[in-house]
């Protein structure tokens, strides 16, 4: 239900008196909720194994499916007190333990032969072991009690992100499943393959955003708030754009080393760089449209997506018949460049931040440069690895000749490389 937004956004509008009593209200609706929706699956796990898979003898995998989500509704609000207790290494070490319970159950579990169960169950047991070693943070952020105004707020703020969420999914799929129409499986295989690659960026995305929400909400009232939330927009933007392009230009060589011995992958590298720049779009929109969540206008994320995942559909369709995969890979591009455009648009219409948008195309530009020199590579590998290490070295010094640094960046870089340098 878009619970973990909400409870983000109204958390911050609360007086401090309230918010523990706020966290226990919405921990408990989100136990309630979830545990009679988990019910309904349950009663009704035949048919739907039946509707999804084909068979309902498969009904155990949907429950195993149905328990991993029902018992990662507990675990939404600690997460979320952990990230605005800015409380990152905490956060970080919950998650590591978790992910590596649940590979080391896997492997577990198929070594004995359980196969897709094992693999559904490791889920589920990860996740029911994750959020009981989070009750002691639940706890402590939260008291009982019901407070019906703010969760009311916070439903409001959140039940937009559902239609939003999968409309983001009939984006992010729609090319394979269109591209499987049109062009041979192993073609599909290809794309799929150089598109994990490719959105490998989105991880920098997923890092950052558990972040990004609490320190925006925190700067609410704040007569400086637009300035520094501009700045540190800049700044977000350099990192994502350095880490594009690294991916960018080294994609070819990721994918080979991936999938050695089988050169059968390699002609889908082409695919990698145009997927980055899509994510990259991503991250645009995740950035600069922060105002519409800060004034919770939530009704415009599921407009946006409609029309992007329109887009997207229409672009795929247009596209894919004459060019493959590369025609899907571009649709994406398209879709991620209206997302964001409507995003910054909307977002300024309702709470005009001044971003940097001079010094961000300047940052931009200077990747464009440093790609388009990796493009005069050579096939073979080491020089292609020599060339495209001078490309990616000359990023940082295009930044600075395109003006993209302020004088006190300058001058904070400048005082750095004189420490840094050796003494004789």
């Amino acid at each position: 239900m878009g619970l973990d937004a909400g409870f983000f956004r109204v958390h911050y509008d609360l007086p401090k008196a309230e918010r523990r009593r706020f966290a226990g209200t919405v921990a408990l609706f989100a136990a309630a909720t979830s545990t009679a929706l988990f019910a309904l699956v349950f009663l009704l796990r035949g048919p739907i194994a039946s509707l999804l898979l084909g068979d309902a003898e498969r009904a155990p995998w949907i429950v195993l499916a149905a328990a991993d989500v029902y018992l990662g509704a507990f675990s939404f609000v600690p997460q979320s007190l952990l990230r605005i207790e800015e409380r990152a290494r905490a956060f970080s070490a919950y998650a590591i333990g978790r992910h590596g319970l649940n590979s080391a159950l896997k492997v577990a579990f198929l070594a004995g032969g359980h196969g897709v169960t094992g693999v559904l169950a490791s889920d589920a047991i990860a996740t029911g072991l994750f959020a009981l070693a989070l009750a002691p943070v639940l706890a402590r952020g939260a008291s009982r009690g019901f407070c019906a105004a703010p969760l009311r707020a916070a439903l409001a703020f959140a039940l937009p992100k559902v239609p939003h969420g999968l409309l983001l999914q009939v984006q992010n799929l729609a090319d394979r499943r269109i591209l499987s129409a049109f062009v041979p499986r192993a073609e599909v295989g290809l794309y799929h393959q150089a598109y994990t690659l490719g959105a490998g960026v989105k991880f920098a995305l997923a890092a950052f955003e558990p972040a990004w929400q609490p320190f925006v909400y925190a700067q609410i009232g704040r007569p400086d708030s637009g300035t520094t939330i501009a700045r540190v927009v800049t700044y977000a933007w350099a990192v994502f754009v350095a880490l594009a392009l690294a991916v960018a230009v080294l994609g070819r060589e990721l994918l080979m080393a991936l999938t050695v011995g089988n050169p059968a992958f390699w002609p889908a590298a082409p695919v990698i760089p145009v997927v980055v720049l899509a994510y990259l779009l991503h991250g645009g929109f995740l950035l600069t449209s922060i105002g519409i969540a800060m004034e919770k206008r939530a009704r415009y994320y599921p407009l946006m997506t409609a029309v992007t995942a329109t887009a997207n559909v229409a672009a795929n369709l247009a596209l894919i018949p004459s060019y493959g995969m590369m025609g899907a890979a571009w649709a994406t591009v398209l879709s991620y460049a209206v997302m964001a455009g409507l995003g910054y648009t909307l977002s300024r219409r309702v709470h005009p931040i001044p971003f940097e948008t001079g010094r961000m195309g300047r940052i931009a530009g200077a990747a464009a440069l440093s790609f388009a020199a990796s493009r005069l590579a050579p096939e073979a590998i080491a020089p292609a690895l020599a060339v495209k290490a001078a490309a990616l070295a000359a990023f940082p010094a295009l930044v600075v000749a395109l003006g993209a640094l302020r004088p006190e960046e300058r001058a904070w870089l400048r005082a750095r490389a004189g420490r840094l340098a050796p003494r004789a």
